[in-house]
Formats: structure tokens, sequence, C-alpha cells
């Protein structure tokens, strides 16, 4: 017997290599089937019919008006910038158009934006030939983008 230790074989550098992409590969390959079947951002709005909060800048459409969806659509169960439109979805939009809006019907008033409209909701002025009044529900800002999802659920009306 003698007294020497031993130690296992090492591979070098080269094979370590060799063996760890071979693992990554392996790994690539097992998985491949199961990411292939998580579905899109977009499938899986959709499919939960939530419909979430978007910036100023983004909730206009492609004629300019500013898109207010009624915080009281589908289930009315507003959480954390996101409301549930219900099974089946179901919502009331309303286009508010670009123009300046006051906060009553006076020359000295206020001016709002369309954005501060939707959030406060009520009842607003613009000038056209005389005071004309408008009433906007208290609402969130909702992008075009996300509204397409659920086509012919959502009912609009112009302001």
């Amino acid at each position: 017997m003698t007294d020497q230790k031993t130690t296992p074989d090492q591979p070098n550098s080269a094979e370590a290599k060799v063996l760890n992409r071979r693992s990554v590969l392996k790994v690539a390959i097992a998985t491949a089937p199961f990411i292939a079947t998580l579905p899109s951002g977009a499938a899986l709005a959709r499919s939960s019919n939530l419909i979430g909060v978007a910036p100023a800048a983004s909730a206009k459409d492609a004629m300019g008006r500013t898109l207010c969806l009624d915080r009281t659509s589908g289930t009315g169960n507003f959480q954390n910038g996101v409301l549930d439109l219900g099974v089946p979805a179901s919502g009331r939009l309303t286009a508010i158009k670009d123009r300046y809006y006051f906060v009553d019907d006076k020359l000295t008033a206020a001016q709002i934006s369309e954005a501060q409209m939707c959030s406060q909701g009520g009842t607003f002025y613009h000038w056209s030939s005389g005071w004309k009044q408008v009433n906007v529900p208290k609402g969130i800002l909702v992008s075009a983008t996300a509204l397409s999802s659920f086509a012919g659920s959502i009912f609009t009306t112009e302001v």
C-alpha cells in the first residue's frame, strides 16, 4: 500500500466547455415545448378581459380624440390601475374631441384638459356658437390598441 492520495482526473478546460455547452443544449431542447406554449401578453389580456390605464399621450385614437373608459364598465372592479370588463366583456367609452374645455360656462372659467375630464368626471363646457355642455363619466384613459382587443364589446359616445 502506498500513502499517496489520488485525485480524480479533472477534465481540461476545453472538455469542460464542451460539457457545459452540451448540458445547456439539453436544457434548451427539454424546455422548448414549454416555452412555445406560453401565451402572448395580448392573448392573455383577451382571455382575462382586463384593461389597464394608459398614459395621456397614448390614450388617443386616430382622430385625436381622448379615449375615456367609464369606471363602472364591466364588473366595475377597478384596482391597481386595471379594470375588469367582465364576462362577456362590455364597456362604455367616451371619445372626447380635442378642443378647449372649461369647468363652467363663464368666460372666466378655468380650462381643463381632456385627460383631467376623464379622471374627474362631471359636466364641462366648450364654446361652439354658444356654450355647449358635455357630460363625461369618471373613467380611465385607455389606448386604442388595448380597446382593439375588445372590438364589438365597447359602446362609444363622442363628446
